[in-house]
């Protein structure tokens, strides 16, 4: 093999870093033979720069000043080699140190006369040189030398003023000791120093518009990032263009960043430009994972960017030596493996119509197509322009174009949700005033059914308790149909079991709505996709079924609190109705006995009970209006109370309590008697309940100025300071088996009726005290 001709992976490597140069552009020019190019003929004054490309004269490991290449020694050394290329592993003798090494590059090039001012441009080589031209050193980049100590690795482009002369001779002294790879590389080319200048420039500003493109999408979808943390689609996309942004500033004709780094080693650089291209196919197939979802991509798709991660972590942590071969495995398994497998994922999400598919597939056609071209380059199969850069602009573009779409249809769904939500609040004001499942229901219905449409939009509402379903729906005459399905006809008329259902589904071109909770029998929407289809819409309706799922549990609930209540009302009559019936049976119990009291006394006391019981009714009555009517007397306060504590003294006969009174009052005072009476014996039977057989109740009546006082104390059990707040609220109950526990409920109703106050003190164990306050 002579050294014209480079391996097939040498040569893939010369086409990888030359990359965004025009090797072999197409335009039309000659090439090199045996180390001379004629120009004669080519006219400059079209503006075209002209690669010298072809068959250089080479001289490996010899540094040869331009007068000394008639030397008999040096053309025994001559070969030939193409230039743009590096240096194949039969240069080097060292097998471990291939691609190490200098040589001398020579070409005469035949000009003819001519009137323009010529220049060359001389991209980044590998990785020193010097130049001469006609035997006057015009560029130089790094540190050549012949060990790995002379020399230093730069990578740097120049514009060099060539002399005006007939004929140009070009000899570079290149030498390499830190890149696996050395040599000319790329394309030196020759112009009028104005076309060189604009072509410089031209590329230059095609690079940091690169940048910029780069810098400024990655900047924005870090801030979009952090504004909408669940959306990691735009941190990873903002990596992605972070890392085209280091690429871009690590490679092309002026390699942007080593300008900036020029105190820092040649070695960073260059690890980043290989890190930002292994890095940022995992970045973007992420970032494309996180738009379109496939089970195939989340089950393997770590597996399959394994390699990336290798080559990413061989580039940090091993010496150059070995992570440059990390590049041809890379270059194949990126079109043979990830490329299509993408394509195929992107396509199925065509099908599926995700949102942005058109756009995402179009951005990722343009990149892997553009790769592709730039593959091909690397080995040969044509001569163009590399595009790899113009394939990320492509993509950035579409990502625009994407959130472009994404705030505008945005924008539009949110004035469509407007109206819909403004409809939506009189809906489901409508919906929540209903009285009862049917008529909420019903006008649900009337709101989502559209007229002159088939009847198709139905309501499955389960009966509590029953598997009994009812189906509502509107009649072609606009009155409401109710039809009851069992649970079974229920799973067939939707086509899927409603437990099933968490999230709105699509079911034989039906758009199924489900609200279920633990508090909620289940209910079902059941409505033709093709009407609401929209999100928004399907947002509507969600909303409609929440507003009917709110109106059912409110009915459900009202219906609760009126059992409750009738239930609160019936334990107040059975309460009440204990202290009289207990009066009368101990006055007929006293009268077949003939104790105590005459029988006329007895009967009047009977009498007195049955008015209580008279009374109650109207307490009854009452309570079902949600209040107390008083019937206020005036009464002489000894004469009123004695009374009580006689009938007292015949409820505590049945017992062995002891019943201690006391009237240090004297006047009169306006209070409701029936009432008050029955006030006192709630206070006794509770007395009774919860204190020993040898307990005492004690109650003392007393007037300060315009208030009188009730004091009632026992020596029962008590209860703690902690439950003296709830005390008479309706439920707290006594510990006997029959106690209701709204006796104490009761008092301070009567209590409030007469703008008084109830004032208790307990210590468990030691007994409890009731202090009311009555204004005269």
């Amino acid at each position: 093999m002579r050294f014209g001709k480079t391996t097939f992976f040498a040569l893939l490597i010369s086409s990888f870093l030359s990359s965004c140069g025009l090797i072999g552009s197409g335009l039309e020019h000659s090439s090199a033979k045996n180390g001379i190019l004629d120009l004669s003929k080519h006219s400059f004054e079209d503006g075209k720069i002209v690669p010298l490309d072809g068959e250089w004269e080479f001289y490996w490991e010899e540094f040869i000043s331009s007068g000394d290449f008639s030397d008999p020694k040096f053309k025994s050394k001559r070969k030939f080699v193409t230039v743009p290329s590096v240096w194949s592993e039969g240069f080097s003798k060292d097998q471990n140190s291939s691609g190490h090494g200098y040589a001398t590059y020579r070409l005469k090039i035949k000009l003819g006369e001519r009137k323009q001012n010529l220049a060359l441009k001389i991209p980044d080589l590998g990785t020193s040189y010097i130049l001469y031209a006609n035997g006057k050193k015009i560029a130089s980049v790094g540190e050549i030398g012949k060990s790995k100590e002379d020399a230093r690795a730069k990578y740097e482009l120049k514009i060099s003023l060539v002399s005006d002369s007939e004929n140009l001779e070009l000899v570079f002294h290149v030498s390499n000791f830190q890149n696996r790879w050395g040599g000319v590389w790329n394309s030196i080319q020759l112009g009028e120093l104005e076309n060189v200048l604009k072509n410089v420039q031209r590329r230059r500003d095609l690079e940091w518009a690169l940048v910029l493109i780069a810098a400024t999408m990655s900047f924005y979808n870090v801030f979009f990032y952090f504004f909408r943390r669940n959306e990691s689609a735009h941190i990873l996309f903002a990596f992605h263009c972070f890392l085209i942004m280091i690429r871009s500033l690590t490679n092309g004709d002026s390699r942007l960043a080593y300008e900036f780094l020029q105190g820092i080693s040649w070695e960073l650089p260059n690890r980043l430009e290989y890190i930002s291209v292994y890095a940022s196919g995992p970045t973007l197939y992420a970032f494309l994972y996180r738009y379109c979802k496939t089970d195939f991509w989340r089950r393997f798709g770590h597996y399959i960017c394994i390699p990336y991660y290798i080559a990413v972590f061989i580039v940090l942590f091993f010496p150059n030596a070995y992570y440059t071969l990390t590049l041809l495995p890379i270059a194949l398994y990126m079109p043979l493996v990830t490329m299509p497998i993408w394509l195929v994922l992107l396509a199925i999400g065509l099908k599926r119509r995700i949102e942005g598919g058109p756009i995402l597939f179009a951005g990722y056609v343009v990149i892997s197509l553009a790769t592709l071209n730039d593959i091909m380059l690397f080995l040969g199969f044509w001569k163009g322009t590399y595009l790899i850069q113009y394939g990320e602009v492509a993509l950035i573009l579409g990502y625009s174009i994407l959130i472009s779409k994404i705030f505008s249809e945005a924008f539009q769904r949110s004035d469509t949700l407007g109206t819909k939500m403004k409809s939506l609040v009189f809906s489901t004001r409508e919906i929540m005033q209903s009285s009862s499942y049917d008529k909420a229901a019903d006008t649900a219905l009337k709101i989502l059914h559209e007229s002159g449409k088939e009847q198709t939009v139905y309501v499955y509402l389960e009966e509590p308790n029953s598997s009994v379903w009812k189906r509502y729906s509107i009649s072609s005459l606009g009155d409401l149909e109710t039809v009851e399905v069992y649970k079974y006809d229920v799973q067939d008329l939707l086509g899927l079991d409603p437990s099933s259902l968490a999230e709105p589904m699509i079911q034989n071109n039906r758009l199924i709505v489900s609200v279920q909770d633990e508090q909620l029998y289940k209910l079902i929407f059941d409505l033709p996709f093709e009407r609401y289809s929209d999100d928004s819409q399907v947002d509507w309706v969600r909303g409609i079924a929440d507003a009917l799922a709110f109106s059912v549990r409110n009915i459900a609930r009202q219906d609760r609190e009126k059992l409750a209540m009738i239930g609160e009302l019936s334990a107040e009559i059975v309460h009440d109705l204990g202290h009289p019936i207990a009066m009368i049976r101990q006055n007929l119990k006293n009268i077949g006995s003939r104790k105590g009291k005459s029988k006329a006394g007895l009967l009047f006391q009977a009498e007195k009970e049955v008015d209580a019981l008279t009374n109650l009714t109207l307490d009854i009555l009452d309570f079902s209006k949600n209040r107390i009517i008083l019937d206020l007397q005036n009464v002489d306060i000894k004469t009123y109370f004695k009374e009580i504590f006689e009938d007292l003294g015949t409820f505590f006969q049945s017992t062995k309590m002891k019943l201690i009174f006391k009237i240090n009052a004297k006047g009169s005072i306006r209070l409701d008697p029936l009432r008050i009476r029955r006030l006192i014996f709630n206070l006794a039977k509770n007395a009774a309940e919860a204190t020993d057989e040898k307990g005492i109740f004690s109650i003392r009546v007393e007037k300060e100025e315009d208030v009188t006082y009730l004091i009632f104390e026992d020596n029962g059990e008590g209860f703690s300071k902690d439950m003296e707040k709830y005390i008479f609220d309706s439920g707290f109950g006594s510990k006997k088996p029959y106690g209701t526990g709204l006796g104490l409920s009761i008092i301070r109703k009567i209590v409030s009726a007469h703008g008084g106050e109830i004032l208790v003190s307990s210590e468990e164990g030691k007994g409890t005290r009731f202090t009311i306050l009555l204004r005269s």
